[in-house]
């Protein structure tokens, strides 16, 4: 009985290359946090140095970019560390100018305080 090697024979008339390296791909995700008068926005910078981050504060928006270095992209073990490029919408109550950033433990933190004019009006009624 003569006995076939399906795969074999698929493999040799229709061979396909794989490919030499793999991409990791691993999203960038951010939280944001609302208490009374501030926002606080926190993002993953792990494995960017502080000094290869790149953030720009507009009145309404932040703008925050990161790239891998070329030792990054050549290294096998720095698969999980990817570019950033996020754009976060603030709104109108919160001032993106007057934001302020930092790093702890590879989270970005940047925290925004509520714009002035759009801060309640607290009343207190006069006995009369």
């Amino acid at each position: 009985m003569i006995s076939y090697d399906f795969n074999g024979l698929f493999d040799e008339f229709f061979p396909i290359e794989q490919p030499k390296t793999r991409t990791t791909y691993v999203p960038n995700k951010f939280a944001v946090d609302i208490k009374d008068e501030v926002a606080s926005i926190a993002l993953s910078v792990l494995g960017h140095n502080p000094e290869d981050i790149e953030i720009n504060c507009f009145e309404d928006k932040i703008e925050i970019k990161a790239k891998k270095t070329q030792e990054d992209k050549e290294s096998p073990f720095n698969q999980l560390v990817s570019d950033i490029e996020e754009r976060i919408q603030v709104g109108k109550n919160f001032d993106g100018k007057k934001a302020k950033a930092e790093i702890k433990n590879g989270i970005l933190l940047i925290t925004l305080e509520r714009k002035e004019e759009s801060k309640p009006k607290k009343l207190t009624p006069k006995l009369g």
